[in-house]
């Protein structure tokens, strides 16, 4: 067995037990969550970049 291939098996193995251990729910939750956010923040820097422009 080479080394790449003891990575290779590592490296899986990993990823399956990170896998088993997230639900559909949770990245569905951690999605929305991100979307929310990123719309909150998109969306208030547009309007302090808004007063801002006005007031000069």
């Amino acid at each position: 067995m080479k080394l790449s291939d003891i990575r290779l098996s590592a490296i899986g193995g990993t990823l399956c037990g990170i896998w088993v251990s997230f639900s559909v729910g949770d990245l569905i939750n951690g999605a929305l969550t991100a979307l929310v956010g990123t719309l909150v923040s998109f969306s208030l820097s547009r309007i302090l970049n808004w007063i801002f422009k006005r007031k000069q």
